[in-house]
């Protein structure tokens, strides 16, 4: 069986993976709370494998489910205005060989 299709269906059964898009994103932007968009719930029970920026407001997370092994890059950003900041988040999938790209660089240049 090809790796991404045995990939894709330990992805589809899983309880948390089945939740998440390849792709997800989010933004906030003070003062316009209903325009907001959050990362989906699952989002929350990813762990973190290694943090890229530990003392940064600005993350690059390598995160992992804990129930199918599947990894994801997540990254956060913000703009700070006079009138509110503006946060953006996102969360991206990662094929299992570019999971094991990003382990073994010392800092992925914009993942």
């Amino acid at each position: 069986m090809d790796t991404a299709i045995s990939q894709n269906a330990s992805q589809q059964a899983c309880s948390i993976c089945s939740q998440l898009a390849d792709r997800e994103t989010a933004f906030q932007k003070f003062g316009w709370e209903e325009n907001n968009s959050y990362l989906p719930a699952a989002a929350e029970a990813l762990t973190i494998v290694r943090d890229f920026k530990p003392y940064s407001s600005r993350k690059l997370q390598l995160r992992r489910c804990p129930e199918c092994g599947t990894h994801y890059l997540y990254s956060s950003d913000y703009e700070y205005l006079v009138n509110g900041s503006e946060d953006e988040e996102t969360l991206e999938r990662l094929t299992t060989e570019r999971a094991a790209e990003v382990l073994q660089s010392p800092a992925p240049d914009g993942a």
